[in-house]
């Protein structure tokens, strides 16, 4: 009998309350899936999902506050005490369309049958409210050893949902595991059906690689496996993965920019083919904008640092600095604050990145002063509005207005002049004046 620890008190206490309402109207119910995994492998427990013998109607019925999250697979959303739970009927499914999806669902009453439809052994775990594990599959064995299996048929698994492949990779990448020699030639074997799922499937499970702990061993997995020859994904090869592709680990997971961009430029992606393939990729607009303005950024600076080879503090001060500070107002102070950390991951994690980028350590501190310094990034944080602009220029309201309302910004940010209405004014007055003469 095994207790729950690794997840709050709150969420076990609701969650045993759910299980022993179904219980006290004559129904079998148990924790099942990954819950059961977490917890056995002792890392956090975030979703306590629940199978049941009940069918979705009586789970209605017992609980006061349901959501019917997907009744036609038999599951309903109980919230009880706060939380939410995902409460599943016991079932098995029917014969698969196209690699990907049951043609029907089946409900059943024992837990076995639920628990033999799921993909590895180490999914296909229940617990019952006394903290009894049920492993028809030696589940928990596999844990220990470090290997993905799957349940029964590794053929049969993936001939039902092609996306399983991806999924073995994906465990493989996240839990340093490693697939089974059967579960590997299976892939192999199965790697065609791919072109059945939905790229928006796998770009999914892509990302839980890419932003994991150790995303190069999935992505090397990917490559060795072929899964993703005909999706439009990137694979690598890591036998000629450039350095800086080799520190995507080190990159945080987040904001998905910093290691989407790294990804992308490491690939060697053209700069205008980026945008359309984040698209087909599917990937969310934020993040793929985010990862283009990132990229730009760090192509245009970079340009900039070529084109004059400067070295010392004072060259950078007096050639450069203007071109930050436009830089920054045109891509934002976000994607100037993540180029500077990205560009601190590439410069610290290894002594010979300095032969590599056209940037040292000390540079990059200037930068980061002259990224602080900035006061400000809108014409909207200005100190003077554009109908004050007009009565102070006496001037009617045109496209000069706009214009001028940046140079205001531009030098605002740059330092040359204060953010102070007064200031601002006098600057327009002098701006006038230099245009009219």
């Amino acid at each position: 009998m095994k207790q729950w620890s690794q997840v709050d008190a709150r969420v076990v206490s609701a969650g045993e309350e759910v299980l022993r309402r179904l219980e006290d109207a004559g129904h079998k119910a148990y924790w099942v899936g990954g819950c059961v995994r977490d917890e056995v492998m002792g890392r956090p427990v975030h979703d306590m999902d629940i199978a049941t013998s009940a069918r979705p109607e009586m789970v209605i019925q017992l609980f006061e506050r349901c959501i019917p999250t997907g009744l036609q697979h038999g599951t309903v959303t109980v919230l009880i005490n706060k939380q939410a739970f995902e409460v599943t009927t016991f079932r098995k499914e029917t014969e698969y369309e196209d690699h990907r999806r049951p043609a029907a669902v089946e409900f059943v009453d024992a837990v076995l049958e639920d628990l033999k439809r799921r993909d590895f052994t180490m999914n296909a775990m229940a617990m019952d409210i006394d903290g009894n594990l049920i492993d028809p599959f030696c589940g928990r064995e596999d844990i220990k050893a470090g290997v993905i299996r799957c349940v029964g048929e590794a053929d049969e698994r993936f001939e039902e949902d092609a996306l399983r492949m991806v999924r073995a990779i994906r465990f493989a990448s996240v839990f340093g595991f490693t697939p089974t020699l059967s579960t590997w030639r299976a892939v192999i074997r199965n790697r065609d059906k791919m072109d059945y799922i939905a790229i928006e499937r796998i770009r999914a499970e892509f990302e839980k690689i890419l932003y994991g702990p150790d995303p190069l061993r999935g992505l090397e997995l990917l490559s060795r496996s072929q899964l993703l020859e005909n999706s439009k994904l990137p694979t690598v090869q890591v036998q000629t993965q450039p350095d800086m592709l080799r520190k995507l680990p080190l990159l945080p997971a987040v904001p998905a920019d910093l290691r989407l961009s790294l990804l992308v430029q490491g690939l060697g992606i053209e700069t205008e083919s980026i945008p359309g393939l984040l698209k087909k990729w599917t990937f969310p607009n934020r993040d793929a904008e985010g990862t283009v303005s990132l990229i730009r950024f760090d192509q245009e600076w970079m340009e900039q640092l070529r084109a004059r080879n400067s070295r010392s503090a004072e060259e950078i001060e007096k050639s450069l600095r203007p071109h930050w500070v436009v830089l920054e107002l045109a891509y934002g102070q976000g994607t100037a604050g993540l180029w500077i950390s990205r560009m601190q991951t590439l410069l610290e994690s290894t002594n010979r990145t300095d032969h590599l980028l056209p940037i040292n350590r000390e540079q990059l501190k200037i930068l980061e002063d002259w990224h602080t310094a900035i006061p400000v990034h809108h014409v909207r944080e200005l100190k003077v509005k554009g109908n004050e602009v007009l009565e102070e220029s006496g001037r009617p309201g045109g496209p000069w207005l706009g214009s001028l309302m940046k140079q205001l910004l531009y030098s605002v940010a740059a330092g040359d002049v204060p953010n102070t209405k007064e200031d601002l004014l006098n600057e327009v007055k002098r701006m006038v004046n230099l245009s009219e003469a």
